[in-house]
């Protein structure tokens, strides 16, 4: 069988070689595009995908968004393993300049679990108005020491070091001390806070917080990051365009394997005249499959690693290996069952209609 597949795939070169190839840009689309909405989920979420986060205590009326929220809280209620979280997106002007950066501000507890690794400079500082910022800012002109201006709060901020992977709703996450926040709002909010985010799951610690703080509830890190503004739509847009293509995939590459099969009805007689059953021809037919398949979708896969590499770096973009392996399988099973749509005409192959046909 195996010997049979490949001689044949030697033989008609060209044939596979066009099959190929559109394998090839099917799943290096399909890749494409998982990796632009990766991408896009990053850059949209990252400050609250890569929190140590397990769950956000949130306002019940904010519908699961984070921005909406605003619950009451003292300082008594923040046990351990329960921060408090104010967020806010601002427009900043670098200070001297009339550049504007849109931002979004993240008022943490220095020492806490919330605050990210940082990378370049150091932390904020408490008793300061110094901020962490995402490494982003660097795009904008911003270096460590450069002094930023919030008009509303008429405060200028100075930017003590950078962090990594620290956006929320397309703009570079801000980081700020907490203490720094309650002093800059009015007096009446200043015991209100965004969410309470509990670091690991504790059921006690669910039904405190719950008791304490009145007209709030729990809602997981992916709720939250689900009702980041335009978050859902962009992801739902682009797997909807994913679903698409993998239904195209499979009705060209059985289209493409039906009208072969068609073609080779005489030889599929004439082997069967030799004595060939159609499970060793079926057999060989998914062989020639599978090898085109692994072959195009490892050539896609490699193409798309290198991708990152030659886009811009404003177009956000993630290799996701995982998902990318995800995806090699379902286009794998797709190829195969569109080979299989075939099988019905290696059946049919009739030995003496192909036996009177041969050509000599």
């Amino acid at each position: 069988m195996f010997s049979l597949s490949l001689k044949e795939i030697r033989f008609y070169k060209m044939r596979y070689l066009l099959i190929g190839f559109i394998l090839f840009f099917v799943a290096s689309l399909v890749f494409i595009i998982s990796g632009l909405a990766g991408g896009l989920s990053s850059d949209n979420a990252s400050s609250i995908q890569n929190m140590d986060a397990h769950a956000f205590y949130l306002d019940k009326g904010a519908e699961g968004r984070i921005d909406r929220s605003r619950i009451d809280v003292s300082s008594d209620t923040f046990s351990p393993g329960i921060e408090p979280l104010n967020l806010q997106m601002r427009s900043l002007e670098k200070e001297g300049t009339d550049q504007t950066i849109d931002i979004t501000f993240m008022a943490v507890k220095p020492d806490g679990f919330l605050m990210p690794n940082v990378t370049d400079g150091e932390s904020f500082k408490s008793g300061d108005a110094s901020v962490t910022a995402d490494i982003t800012l660097q795009k904008e002109g911003i270096e460590i020491g450069d002094r930023l201006y919030d008009e509303q709060f008429d405060k200028v901020f100075t930017v003590a070091g950078f962090t990594e992977q620290q956006t929320f709703s397309h703009t570079p996450a801000v980081f700020m001390n907490i203490d720094l926040w309650n002093d800059l709002v009015p007096e009446n909010q200043k015991n209100k806070v965004n969410a309470l985010v509990m670091e690991e799951d504790n059921q006690k610690l669910r039904e405190i917080v719950k008791s304490e703080v009145e007209g709030g509830n729990w809602v997981s890190k992916d709720g939250v990051i689900g009702g980041i503004p335009g978050y859902q739509a962009e992801q739902s847009s682009l797997y909807m365009m994913l679903a698409f293509l993998i239904v195209i995939a499979v009705f060209v590459l059985a289209a493409f394997f039906f009208i072969m099969t068609i073609q080779k009805m005489n030889e599929f007689g004439v082997l069967k005249a030799i004595g060939a059953k159609n499970g060793f021809l079926i057999g060989s037919t998914l062989f020639q499959v599978l090898i085109l398949s692994l072959v195009s979708i490892g050539t896609s896969v490699g193409f798309t690693a290198l991708l990152p590499n030659l886009l811009p770096e404003d177009i956000p973009f993630v290799f996701d290996i995982n998902l990318i392996l995800k995806f090699s399988g379902v286009l794998l099973i797709v190829s195969l069952a569109g080979a299989l749509v075939s099988a019905a005409n290696i059946v049919k192959a009739d030995p003496l209609t192909a036996m009177g046909r041969a050509q000599y």
